[in-house]
C-alpha cells in the first residue's frame, strides 16, 4: 500500500548547506568593512597587511580577509593603537594565497631593518608570494609621509628662528655675546683720521 503521508522531514542538505554559508561569510569580512572597522584608509590598511605578510583573498571581485587573518589586524591595531607604530609586533607565518608554480626558496633569512624599523625575522619562504597592487601604493604612502615630516620639520625650525629673532632675550648668553660684538664699530676720530692721512702723505712726499 502506497503511502500517501506528506514528507515532513526536514530538507538536511539543504540546511546544512545555509549554514555553512552563513558560517563563511561570519568568518570572513571583505576590505572595505575592515577599513571602516579601523578607521584607516587603503593605502594604511595595506600597509599593515604588508608587514603582517598578508595576502587577501578574492571572490566575485572583491578583497576578504578570513578569521586567523583578521584575528592578526585586530592584534597589531591593538598595538598600534598602544605604540602609535606598527613596529614591536610580533610578525606571523605569511598567510593569503601563493603562487603554485613557485619553486620553493632554499634558505632562511634574517631580516635587520634601521633604528626606526626594529624587525628581525627569521621566517624562510617556501614560496615566492605574489604582490598585491596595495603594495605599490604603501611605497608611494612611505614616501608621502616622510615628505610631510621633513616639510614639518623645515617649517618648526622656521618659525622657531623667527620667534628668536623677535625675542632675542631667550637666546643663550654664548650666542647674545656673539650678537653684541657683531654690531660694535670701533670709534674714530675724523680729525685725527684726516692728521694721520696727511702726515703719511708728506712722509711720503719727503722720501722722494
Amino acid at each position: 500500500m502506497a503511502d500517501n503521508q506528506p514528507d515532513t522531514q526536514p530538507d538536511t542538505l539543504s540546511i546544512d548547506s545555509e549554514s555553512s554559508q552563513k558560517e563563511e561569510n561570519f568568518s570572513k569580512i571583505s576590505i572595505l568593512d575592515l577599513q571602516k572597522k579601523y578607521g584607516i584608509q587603503r593605502d594604511s590598511f595595506y600597509a599593515r597587511t604588508r608587514y603582517l605578510r598578508i595576502t587577501t583573498w578574492k571572490e566575485g571581485g572583491k578583497a576578504y580577509l578570513y578569521a586567523d587573518q583578521i584575528a592578526e589586524m585586530d592584534g597589531l591595531h591593538e598595538h598600534i593603537q598602544q605604540t602609535g607604530r606598527m613596529q614591536g609586533y610580533v610578525v606571523p607565518e605569511p598567510s593569503g594565497p601563493i603562487e603554485e608554480d613557485e619553486q620553493p626558496a632554499a634558505a632562511t633569512s634574517s631580516l635587520a631593518v634601521t633604528e626606526t624599523q626594529q624587525i628581525t625575522s627569521t621566517y624562510a619562504p617556501k614560496q615566492k608570494r605574489s604582490q598585491s597592487s596595495g603594495q605599490v601604493d604603501d611605497v608611494a604612502a612611505i614616501v608621502q609621509s616622510a615628505q610631510g615630516k621633513a616639510a614639518g620639520t623645515l617649517i618648526a625650525e622656521n618659525i622657531l628662528a623667527r620667534h628668536f629673532i623677535e625675542n632675542p632675550n631667550l637666546l643663550p648668553d654664548e650666542l647674545k655675546t656673539k650678537i653684541k660684538e657683531s654690531g660694535e664699530m670701533p670709534c674714530i676720530d675724523p680729525f685725527g683720521y684726516a692728521d694721520s692721512l696727511i702726515s703719511a702723505a708728506m712722509g711720503s712726499i719727503s722720501a722722494a
